[in-house]
């Protein structure tokens, strides 16, 4: 998925997760809802961590990068 796909899925999440709250929900499934904002989460971090790292891996200053 590409970032503004997470951010997408992201929102969609928060409102089921504000209708769950409000509904008064089963705390098993608030407890999945925010496992699943987690998820989310942790891949966009890691797309934003790929992103950096290819970006600074081009422009090594140095020429020191273990990673070629």
């Amino acid at each position: 998925m590409t970032f503004e796909q997470l951010m997408e899925r992201q929102r969609f999440i928060a409102k089921k997760y504000s209708a769950a709250l409000i509904a008064g929900s089963n705390p098993t499934v608030i407890n999945q809802i925010l496992e699943h904002m987690g998820m989310i989460k942790q891949a966009m971090w890691e797309l934003g961590y790929k992103k950096q790292f290819e970006s600074t891996a081009k422009n090594d200053p140095f020429d020191d990068s273990i990673i070629k």
